[in-house]
């Protein structure tokens, strides 16, 4: 992502188990494997204890890194993209979970070349139904999904909500760098971050980490979506075409 445009953000004073560089990141705590990758986080109040890979250190405070844009591509594209999704071969695994790096669709090629926002892909698949909360759980990943219904308007529901990471205690742990961690000053204040309406060629990008959750639409419509997830580890843009995606301050 650019390394200009990342929001910053206040940083939370660490439990005393915990060391962080001069950045505010934390670089590892007395429960550290020696030698591997994995972090582990203990609940103060329940002694359970949660074990991630190190890669969920990643930033400060993640949980302000969502953006959208509402002007990469024509009416007609849209249009297009709309039916190879409804009508094409790739209908047949509408809402199969992860389709892989490798895409196979010309027009998801297309649309990936023009909207990577600095990634290297890990999977990508369509999606029409309504989702419950969801995260991915290491650093340094993010979600990039594109909305093709025409049509929609504020009122047809479907939207996108960008929730806090304090909504189960695993959350919590795996916020050990944000404010919604255990006994940090916004432990027990669960919100929507953030919540935009699938706006025909909408799309929209995100910290993988952030809990997501996608409503139904209040009619008959259906919200049919592309969802593309990648990495910023390791990442070798092929193109100069690709432009990374720059993250506003969040307040």
């Amino acid at each position: 992502m650019s390394k200009s445009g990342l929001d910053s953000t206040e940083i939370v004073n660490p439990p005393e188990e915990f060391e962080r560089n001069f950045l505010g990141d934390i670089t590892g705590n007395e429960n550290a494997e020696e030698g591997g990758n994995k972090f582990e986080i203990t609940n103060p109040r329940t002694d359970e204890t949660y074990s991630f890979d190190a890669d969920i250190l990643a930033g400060a405070d993640w949980t302000g890194r969502f953006n959208l844009n509402d002007g990469a591509f024509t009416p007609e594209e849209l249009k297009n993209y709309y039916e190879f999704a409804l009508k094409g071969p790739s209908s047949a695994y509408k809402d199969q979970t992860d389709l892989g790096p490798e895409i196979k669709d010309f027009w998801i090629q297309e649309i990936w070349d023009k909207i990577n926002p600095g990634v290297e892909l890990l999977s990508h698949y369509l999606e029409s139904g309504p989702l419950d909360i969801d995260n991915d759980w290491t650093g340094h990943q993010y979600t990039t999904i594109l909305y093709l219904t025409p049509d929609m308007k504020p009122e047809d529901g479907g939207s996108l909500e960008l929730w806090t990471p304090n909504l189960t205690d695993k959350m919590k742990a795996m916020a050990c760098n944000t404010l919604y961690t255990f006994d940090a000053e916004q432990e027990y204040a669960i919100d929507i971050r953030k919540s935009y309406w699938p706006r025909t060629g909408r799309y929209v990008v995100f910290d993988s980490r952030i809990p997501r959750l996608t409503r139904a639409p209040e009619n008959d419509k259906t919200s049919l979506r592309i969802v593309f997830k990648g990495t910023t580890r390791g990442y070798n843009p092929k193109t100069e075409k690709v432009e990374e995606i720059v993250f506003t301050e969040v307040e």
